[in-house]
């Protein structure tokens, strides 16, 4: 979902918003709306609507409501974000340069009910990315080209397994927030994304593999956080799965994603990474 890498699937780069620190709000010549503020007050400098459907305010809500729940925790940005809403069929992303970060926000997103679980993971890929994780740090992706090695036709299926990888450490500081409130929404958001992956399966062994992964990290991530049984049945959903493509997979990919280390070395990072892309090929070539 986020960081400045080769790997993720989001390649929109997006445009600075300047805004006139004097102003809290005002509109461009397009009627675009922006909220702005002044850097040593406010993380959040711009929110622009670019798919013409409404919703900053709402986005500017979620946000500072957010950032009022990570500085509670001791967690706070130090560099500016521009938030954009746009059309694009993920539910959201991020950008993260030397300077600013961009949060990406789906039309989608905007009309969920899980808006502030959005905001909340991408403010962690943010965090992840000015402390220096090896998660997040472009330096430890030069070592993982050079050491990792995986087949061509692999490598869109890798990539979700290296982007579930850092979304694990993201979320590591977003359940600090976002599944503090009782409720069950972090796991029918996962519970979803399996019944969707179901739905997706086809007959291209790699493809079917990297959906594998996606079952393993989201189930993974609510074993991480304990938020589901070894008897629920998200398990058998997502077994019938690996059955289906003619593997089995998802026992090892979530027991991969639950056990991350919680700060890795750049060396055991990398080594992690080396371990799924091992654990991938040896589903893909079962």
């Amino acid at each position: 979902m986020s960081g400045e890498m080769s790997l993720k699937a989001l390649v929109r780069v997006a445009n600075r918003v300047r805004c006139d620190a004097r102003f809290a709000r005002r509109a461009d010549p397009a009627g675009t709306f922006i909220a702005c503020g002044r850097l040593g007050r406010a993380v959040l400098i711009a929110v622009v609507d670019r798919a013409g459907r409404g919703g900053s305010r709402k986005v500017k809500a979620a946000f500072e409501t957010v950032e009022r729940a990570y500085e509670a925790q001791g967690l706070r940005l130090q560099k500016p974000v521009s938030a954009e809403i746009v059309a694009i069929p993920i539910m959201g992303a991020s950008k993260s340069l030397k300077d600013r970060h961009t949060l990406f926000v789906s039309v989608r997103a905007v009309e969920s009910g899980m808006l502030d679980g959005l905001v909340a993971h991408e403010v962690g890929h943010m965090l992840r990315t000015e402390a220096g994780h090896p998660s997040h740090d472009p330096d430890v992706y030069g070592l993982i080209g050079r050491e990792v090695r995986i087949p061509r036709a692999a490598e869109a299926a890798f990539g979700q397994g290296f982007n579930h990888i850092q979304d694990v450490y993201a979320d590591d500081l977003a359940f600090l927030v976002f599944a503090s409130d009782g409720g069950d929404r972090a796991y029918r958001f996962f519970a979803s994304w399996i019944d969707g992956n179901a739905q997706s399966r086809g007959k291209n062994r790699w493809k079917n593999v990297g959906l594998a992964v996606s079952n393993g990290f989201a189930i993974g991530n609510l074993v991480r956080h304990e938020l589901i049984d070894p008897d629920d049945g998200l398990w058998d959903r997502a077994r019938a799965f690996d059955r289906e493509a003619g593997f089995a997979a998802v026992d090892v990919f979530s027991e991969f994603f639950s056990n991350l280390p919680n700060e890795p070395s750049a060396g055991t990072f990398v080594g992690q990474v080396k371990a799924l892309a091992d654990l991938m090929t040896k589903a893909a070539l079962t």
